[in-house]
């Protein structure tokens, strides 16, 4: 997958400004034990996300209070899609 930095320079878009208004945002991960995360921060260059596991709707697991790093395209889609 291209990055969403260098999306946003080929076709104009603004993917990594709305990926930043969605700061605090939960959204579906498949990524996380729980099924659900929280986007925390986005890099200074659009790249990767931090995002902390919360609790699912449907899970039983207690969420992993770690912070972690994915690619933002991914988190992205997590939100979005």
């Amino acid at each position: 997958m291209v990055k969403l930095s260098i999306q946003d320079e080929f076709d104009g878009s603004s993917k990594v400004s709305e990926l930043r208004s969605a700061i605090g945002n939960t959204f579906n991960d498949n990524q996380s034990r729980t099924g659900n995360s929280k986007l925390l921060e986005v890099s200074d260059s659009g790249n990767t996300a931090y995002t902390v596991e919360v609790i699912g709707t449907y899970s039983k697991v207690e969420p992993n209070q770690v912070i972690k790093k994915q690619p933002s395209w991914l988190v992205y889609n997590g939100i979005f899609h």
